[in-house]
């Protein structure tokens, strides 16, 4: 048997799930979300389009230099 076979193999672990969750359950997946696919960044309440009054954007503009 060669020496590399001695070696114990380190498990992987995905560093994007989440160590902690409140209640000590699992993190929520699609299985048990109420709408199929990833939730929303924004949270799965917020309606769009979202009115622009409500958005606070300021739309850039150039000043040219004279």
């Amino acid at each position: 048997m060669s020496k590399s076979a001695d070696v114990e193999k380190k498990s992987y672990v995905d560093p994007g799930w989440p160590t902690h969750v409140a209640g000590g359950g699992h993190p929520v997946t699609e299985l048990v979300s109420k709408v199929a696919g990833a939730s929303s960044p924004y949270g799965d309440e917020t309606i769009f389009p979202v009115p622009a009054s409500q958005l606070g954007y300021v739309h850039p503009y150039t000043k040219v230099n004279k």
